[in-house]
């Protein structure tokens, strides 16, 4: 009796043992067992860019040192006025807005401060000053001058977003800095409903500067003008 017992426990465990090998070798039939699911949920996280204003090139690539350069004039005895372009196809303006001002944006432009001025090696002159404009220049003070900026004959053109338009988009109008009146000057405004996702450029803005009479000659006059962008 024992030694049957014995064939049959012997038997059994042959068949338990083929039934693992089944299963170890992935299943009856070609079938695939797994204890738990096969499927992984992948998960992506894309997070708004950050709303900015730069001067760039034709590339898009911001250029590192921007320049302005106002057209010259010779030494007058009475006051007179330059002429500029800001804003050229290697120096362009350009507004990104990657999601991050859905209810519209403003750019504007001002100088490093509202004491600075137009700044040479032996002699200054204002850009902020109205007193400079006024008939021949005999009532300007010592830094007298004025600049003007006018982005409304500019030239608007979406960038790099081939989906995006101008539209809600608007160019400023003439200005002319005064201090502590006048001392920011709006270049382009983006209501809220202009597109969310979108990047534009700028060309072709006009500046005009007078210049008090009698002003020394020099080719090193400069003034910073600094470009903001602030959500609406």
């Amino acid at each position: 009796m024992h030694k049957i017992i014995r064939k049959l426990l012997g038997k059994l465990n042959i068949a338990i043992a083929s039934v693992l090998a089944v299963l170890m070798a992935g299943g009856f039939g070609g079938a695939a067992y797994v204890l738990a699911s096969s499927t992984s949920s992948f998960t992506q996280t894309i997070n708004p860019g950050t709303l900015a204003v730069d001067i760039v090139d034709g590339s898009y690539a911001s250029v590192s040192s921007p320049t302005m350069s106002m057209n010259a004039v010779t030494f007058s005895f009475s006051y007179q006025t330059s002429t500029g372009t800001f804003g050229t196809a290697s120096e362009q303006l350009y507004i990104s807005n990657p999601d991050a001002a859905d209810n519209g944006w403003v750019v504007a432009i001002a100088a490093s401060s509202t004491t600075a001025y137009w700044d040479s090696a032996g002699t200054d002159f204002d850009f902020n000053d109205p007193t400079a404009s006024a008939g021949d220049g005999a009532d300007a003070d010592s830094l007298g001058g004025q600049m003007t900026i006018d982005p409304s004959g500019a030239t608007l053109a979406v960038g790099q977003c081939a989906s995006c338009t101008t539209g809600n988009v608007t160019l400023g109008s003439s200005a002319s800095y005064s201090e502590d009146a006048v001392d920011s000057i709006t270049i382009a405004t983006g209501a809220a409903a202009s597109d969310d996702i979108g990047d534009w450029t700028i060309q072709g803005i006009s500046i005009s500067q007078t210049i008090p009479a009698e002003q020394p000659a020099a080719s090193d006059y400069s003034l910073d003008q600094i470009l903001t962008i602030t959500t609406s």
